[in-house]
């Protein structure tokens, strides 16, 4: 740390990759502008940023954020990383096709037995999976019953009515009620997951070779104290096939710049890696394990049934244990607000979302003052639950020196 008093500049490149949602350069403009109008009162800070520049082939969207404190200024170089192109033929086609390609998906990831693996790695993730199986099933009820209430009431021509009533009250409860559970964006997601296990995404090679190339270029800045490589969701399998690509590339990055970090967030590592085609991220995942002075952090929420609570991306996919990454717990409902916290229960893709949102309450995890604010991710690691201490009430940066890190094998951590 600088001496007390002295202020303390930390300049930072953050290459960011979101996960299944197709987000349009207006919207990723408007929730990092909301989002830092949130995390500036909230840690006593200044936020402002830069208009958005968008790559010419649309795939990278930018900003210059600055923030800053009494004794403290951070200038972020923020990165986003858009591959809708890639998600497109699976959101944009109709509801039928939604519907009928993702079920075959789930169906795949059932007779693979990788259902089954799911519940093994984590049990809550396995009844998010099986989810939609229940709304068809409770549909299937739905129709039925009005089929034998038809009957009952006698209406006309049973046997060609009463098939013709269920038909239709079937039709109308998987349109409606999956809506309220977000289901044909969820079938969507997993028609995609399906394909990229078998890598079977047309174009999937040519964006991580892009991507590749902007992690390359934010890595070569001389000015960034930090380069952090952050994911959330199906982002994090992208983010790792991306960092395999780097170092087929430059295998020595690691050793020459050690400002590199991996942030992994809400993780659907192992919704891929668990499925038997997947080798390739298997092994991509085990080599970035392996990559010793790459800082790789994982956060984790039991509440999140869309992330894998309590497990270890590298192991679980039957690489070596390597102590990467540290899995740090994380309790959503400490940086909610009770409103915010309640009304995300009945949304589980508000609750995932959580990650990478600004928080409403200070606590040692936000995502906004990991990308915006003057603490290194690897000192953050070291702090644990003491990273809120390390800033006043009034926006002071008063970290002490970090801890000590133990290389152990990744465990749900932040007491």
């Amino acid at each position: 740390m600088n001496d007390a008093g002295s202020p303390l500049t930390f300049k930072r490149r953050i290459v960011h990759i979101a996960g299944f949602e197709p987000l349009p350069p207006e919207t990723i403009a408007h929730r990092l502008t909301s989002g830092l109008r949130r995390f500036a009162p909230l840690w006593s800070a200044k936020a402002a940023r830069s208009e958005p520049e968008l790559a010419p082939d649309g795939r990278a969207i930018s900003f210059d954020v600055d923030t800053a404190g009494p004794n403290w200024t951070t200038r972020t170089r923020y990165t986003v990383l858009r591959w809708d192109e890639l998600m497109a033929p699976y959101v944009e086609r109709p509801w039928l096709g939604r519907v009928l390609a993702g079920y075959r998906a789930l169906l795949e990831f059932a007779l693979t037995g990788t259902i089954r693996r799911y519940f093994r790695a984590n049990i809550r993730y396995g009844l998010f999976v099986i989810y939609p199986f229940l709304v068809l099933g409770g549909c299937v009820l739905l129709a039925l019953l009005g089929a034998a209430v038809a009957v009952y009431a006698g209406v006309p021509a049973p046997l060609f009515t009463a098939p013709l009533l269920a038909v239709v009250v079937f039709a109308l409860s998987m349109r409606f009620i999956g809506a309220l559970f977000y289901l044909d964006f969820a079938l969507a997601d997993w028609a995609f997951a399906a394909d990229l296990a078998r890598r079977d995404v047309a174009g999937l090679d040519a964006v991580l070779e892009r991507f590749a190339g902007e992690v390359l270029a934010a890595a070569d800045d001389p000015e960034a104290d930090e380069v952090l490589l952050s994911s959330i969701s199906l982002g994090a399998v992208m983010m790792a096939e991306t960092i395999v690509r780097v170092l087929a590339r430059r295998p020595a990055i690691c050793r020459r710049n050690r400002r590199l970090a991996f942030l992994t967030v809400g993780s659907s590592i192992l919704k891929i890696g668990l499925h038997p085609a997947a080798k390739e991220l298997r092994a991509a995942v085990g080599k970035v394990g392996r990559e010793g002075l790459l800082v790789w952090v994982e956060y984790q929420a039991k509440v999140d049934f869309i992330n894998f609570y309590r497990s270890d991306p590298v192991a679980d996919l039957g690489n070596p244990a390597t102590g990467k990454p540290f899995v740090i717990a994380i309790r959503i409902r400490e940086m909610m607000s009770e409103a915010e916290y309640a009304r995300a229960r009945r949304n589980s893709l508000l609750l995932h979302r959580q990650f990478v949102m600004p928080n409403s309450q200070r606590y040692y995890y936000d995502f906004y003052q990991i990308c915006f604010g003057p603490m290194p991710l690897k000192l953050r690691m070291g702090l644990g639950v003491e990273v809120v201490d390390a800033f006043a009430e009034d926006g002071s940066y008063t970290a002490p020196p970090p801890r000590p890190v133990r290389a152990a094998p990744a465990l749900a951590a932040g007491q």
